[in-house]
């Protein structure tokens, strides 16, 4: 699925100032934007605009069969068939996502984008891919619908696993009907989410995990010293992020370097 990249890659940019036009691209096409790695992506009309849909529709049906489509993406993406992203091949269709092109990696500065929730029966998640790594690991900042909070969760050895969450005594009750603005601040190792311009997540990447459930000790795999995603500085290509089932609109993605 996708356009070659060979042209992409090679004369891929670093993020500066990127603004994804979509006005160019087909409607009831996979976006020419991004390349779609798990899920159904394709490119909508919502009103006077062209946005990008994760279609959750057909989630069920695929979701035991994802290597096809990771060979095929991972092949444009980093010139191989990519054995340990093959590996997380089974975990990683759970998560629908899609790489933008034309950034080859991101360290520092803003990431934004605009979404608005549409159908969902096991999830209506929609967030930013991050710090993606070659062997498919990444972060990743989102708004969940069912739970109607904001987290940041990291994705490695084929297991998800959540970092930090926002305040669960103040619940983020979004209009379904009407767009939102999801933002991730990266300065250093600081990293800011905010949801309509309000501040819902401040982390520190690379920082040691806190006690698991019931005071139990932490899995090995959330200490930065285990794992390279968590640990700073952040380097890695982006994207749009969705989970299982969750039917989104996305539109407005714009990337920012400090």
């Amino acid at each position: 699925m996708g356009v070659a990249l060979a042209a992409v890659v090679s004369a891929g940019v670093r993020a500066a100032d990127v603004k994804v036009d979509l006005s160019k691209e087909t409607v009831g096409k996979p976006p020419v934007s991004f390349e779609p790695m798990v899920g159904t992506w394709v490119v909508a009309q919502d009103g006077p605009d062209k946005v990008i849909m994760i279609d959750g529709r057909p989630w069920v049906a695929s979701k035991d069969n994802p290597t096809k489509l990771l060979i095929e993406s991972a092949r444009r993406l980093y010139g191989t068939s990519n054995e340990e992203l093959m590996d997380n091949a089974k975990q990683f269709a759970y998560y629908p996502v899609a790489v933008l092109k034309n950034v080859t990696t991101f360290s520092n500065g803003t990431i934004s984008v605009k979404f608005k929730t549409i159908a969902g029966d096991s999830d209506r998640a929609s967030g930013i891919l991050f710090n993606v790594k070659p062997n498919g690991d990444w972060l990743a900042v989102r708004y969940n619908d069912t739970e109607n909070n904001v987290a940041l969760w990291e994705f490695h050895n084929g297991i998800r696993r959540r970092l930090v969450g926002s305040d669960r005594t103040k619940p983020f009750m979004l209009d379904r009907a009407t767009w939102h603005e999801l933002r991730l601040d990266v300065d250093g190792a600081s990293l800011k989410t905010y949801l309509d311009g309000a501040l819902a997540l401040d982390y520190i990447l690379g920082s040691a995990p806190g006690p698991g459930r019931n005071n139990t000790l932490p899995n090995p795999d959330l200490f930065p010293e285990n794992n390279a995603v968590l640990r700073p500085p952040i380097a890695g290509k982006i994207g749009l992020w969705a989970k299982t089932d969750s039917t989104s609109y996305f539109k407005d993605y714009v990337v920012s370097s400090r």
